[in-house]
């Protein structure tokens, strides 16, 4: 999946180099609103209730506040994503229900001039926090699982903004239409955490109950230095009155750690369809 998504980006950059357009690298200070849905695919693997990798089916939506002044990108975003988990073995089938719910506060500063202004340069750091219920009801007294990791994550994002121009046209080399203006936006974003905290259970078998107890006993907090990556290309169509039309695809991946207590293992794949709405 990581050269698929190489091969994704430089393609895109290669359509942007060699297509009819010229490059704009201005960009528009202002508040924006991303309202997505998309779909969520990924794999989990939770040692703490079964060795099985489960694959995990989740609608997700998510919402997204940015903020962008003086070269300075500020952006909030909170995303859920609620589904299933199926997995089977020789003479059985799993499945179990999911939420998971980020939260992510972002900085990035702008230094495109460092590259003679052909694509804007934004390194940043953000903190975000994840926390995942799981039910898993053929697993009795370990049906429930709670885990809440938050990070403190290196970022960079690239982005190229280009105008195709209006151009007059013909179709069939007969009847002459005039091609309308159109403005877009790519992006592609990478980031790493650099230090992670991880609240989850301490032990194989939680408990003796399918709900946990309201402080959680047996649950422990760990640290964790390079957990995992996560990275993000969108491409957007931006409108004449400042909205945006944009699809994007997200992957990232966690590791609680090779030889950690209960090991946990997740990677996500997601597509989202956005809206997004110029507010200020």
């Amino acid at each position: 999946m990581k050269n698929l998504l190489l091969i994704i980006y430089f393609a895109t950059c290669s359509f942007v180099v060699f297509s009819q357009s010229t490059n704009d690298t201005t960009y528009n200070n202002g508040s924006y609103i991303d309202i997505s849905g998309g779909l969520t695919i990924g794999s989990l693997r939770d040692m703490s209730t079964s060795p099985l990798f489960y694959t995990g089916v989740l609608p997700t939506i998510e919402i997204k506040y940015s903020n962008l002044f003086n070269k300075n990108l500020i952006t909030f975003n909170f995303n859920t994503s609620n589904g299933l988990y199926l997995t089977s073995s020789e003479n059985d089938f799993y499945n179990g229900s999911g939420n998971i719910f980020d939260f992510e506060l972002s900085y990035f500063r702008n230094y495109d001039e460092f590259t003679n202004n052909s694509f804007g340069n934004w390194p940043g750091l953000s903190i975000n926090n994840s926390t995942a219920l799981r039910t898993n009801n053929y697993f009795g007294n370990a049906a429930f699982t709670f885990d809440n990791i938050s990070s403190i994550n290196i970022n960079y994002l690239i982005t190229k903004k280009w105008t195709r121009k209006s151009k007059e046209k013909k179709i069939l080399w007969l009847i002459k239409y005039r091609r309308k203006e159109k403005k877009y936006l790519l992006s592609f974003k990478t980031g790493i955490p650099i230090y992670s905290f991880i609240y989850r259970p301490g032990f194989t078998n939680p408990g003796n109950a399918t709900q946990p107890e309201l402080l959680l006993p047996g649950y422990k907090m760990y640290g964790k230095v390079f957990s995992g990556m996560n990275t993000n290309i969108s491409l957007a169509r931006i409108l004449f009155n400042g909205n945006m039309i944009k699809l994007s695809y997200n992957w990232d991946f966690f590791t609680s750690g090779k030889y950690s207590l209960n090991r946990l293992d997740t990677s996500k794949h997601t597509l989202l369809f956005s809206l997004v709405f110029k507010i200020k």
